[in-house]
């Protein structure tokens, strides 16, 4: 029977005698074999190439070196974690700059829209911004016998349509006041801007019978019926800004304040009594606000300048022309940044003229990314001398 050298039969038994191997001669010891051959005798030995384990040294620089690469990849997933939830919150407050205070500023520049008179103050029956009203409007006594007249920037016995035509007069908070509305920040309230406009119609292109004026700040078509002959009738818009709570609110530290638009109408002829669909249902604009404030851009003969509303409704006599308004929001992400201690609780802003802080929220409350925002309008439908003297 013919086998290669190189092996052995390990089917074949091996006997051994003291000092030397039967058949020793016929065959050659693999070199896994647990015998070696000294001269002509085979003794028992360890094996050329032997299998061993880790050593207790080694064994603990593996563990330590595995630990150290798993907290290095737990930091790069932290990191990355943190990382994009700055970039959500960033592109978040992007979004409400970009559209939501673009969309105010392009409505409100139609501001005394199609009115009787260029020039805006407290007096100026029908002004572009809501000033006065019935409840508040200035009064002046001439004439013989004595006649009273009053000069609200709304029309006279105009009453708001709050509870379903109840007639209430319309109360001062639905005109622009300042220092009045819900904020999330110390010592400072939230301002409102009111403005109305004619909308300029043209014929609806969905319906033969009506003129089309746009949409207002809610979405709402403005429709008025055409008349055939005689005197047409139009509606003029309302729309008010305001800070309100958000009813879709999650797990929040301060209150879920959203800046919204609502918006209203009556007519320019007659003697309108109520304005339709004010104060019903109101628009979210921008997400998350925590302070709103507005000031007015005045002029005085050659002097120009920027005022509170409380400031300009505090001068006596006639009040000076209002040519622009400013806006400035303190705004914050609407989704959290976690618990990140660079996002200070005591942290400075300053929206316009008011330098403010943000109520403190309770201890281990989540935190968010706020960015103040601002634009200057011109009221461009208050240039000239259009009705009324300079």
């Amino acid at each position: 029977m013919n086998k290669p050298q190189e092996f052995l039969n390990l089917s074949q038994t091996l006997f051994f005698k003291e000092g030397s191997v039967a058949n020793h001669t016929q065959y050659r010891v693999c070199e896994k074999s647990p015998f070696v051959k000294v001269g002509n005798v085979f003794r028992k030995g360890r094996f050329s190439n032997p299998q061993q384990g880790f050593t207790l040294i080694e064994l603990m620089i593996t563990l330590a070196l595995g630990l150290i690469i798993i907290a290095a990849a737990m930091l790069l997933f932290l990191t990355g974690q943190k990382s994009y939830s700055l970039q959500q919150g960033s592109a978040d407050l992007q979004d409400n700059a970009n559209f939501g205070l673009n969309y105010i500023v392009k409505d409100i520049r139609l501001s005394n829209l199609n009115t009787k008179s260029s020039g805006i103050n407290d007096e100026t029956v029908g002004g572009g911004i809501v000033l006065t009203s019935t409840a508040n409007a200035k009064t002046t006594t001439a004439g013989s016998p004595a006649v009273t007249t009053l000069s609200p920037n709304l029309l006279v016995n105009v009453k708001a349509d709050m509870t379903k035509g109840t007639g209430t007069d319309i109360p001062l908070i639905l005109l622009s006041q300042g220092n009045t509305g819900l904020s999330n920040v110390n010592t400072e309230l939230s301002d409102q801007l009111v403005i109305q406009y004619r909308p300029q119609y043209v014929q609806d292109p969905d319906d033969a019978d009506k003129l089309f004026g746009g949409f207002d700040c809610e979405g709402n078509r403005i429709e008025v019926a055409k008349v055939a002959s005689g005197t047409q009738d139009y509606n003029i818009i309302v729309q008010r800004y305001f800070l309100r709570e958000d009813t879709k609110i999650g797990n929040e530290p301060n209150a879920s304040l959203a800046l919204a638009c609502d918006a209203g109408y009556y007519s320019d002829t007659g003697s309108p009594t109520a304005i339709t669909g004010f104060n019903d249902k109101s628009q979210i604009i921008l997400k998350r606000v925590d302070y709103f404030h507005v000031l007015l851009g005045i002029q005085n003969g050659t002097n120009f300048r920027y005022i509170s509303i409380d400031d300009y409704m505090k001068l006596t006599g006639t009040k000076p022309r209002i040519l622009s308004v400013q806006l400035g929001a303190l705004i914050r992400s609407s989704q959290t940044v976690g618990r990140d201690s660079m996002i200070k609780d005591d942290q400075k802003f300053q929206v316009l003229d008011k330098e403010v802080t943000v109520k403190t929220p309770a201890a281990g409350s989540s935190k968010y990314v706020r960015q103040v925002v601002s634009q200057t309008v011109a009221l461009r439908n208050t240039f000239g001398t259009r009705g009324a003297s300079e």
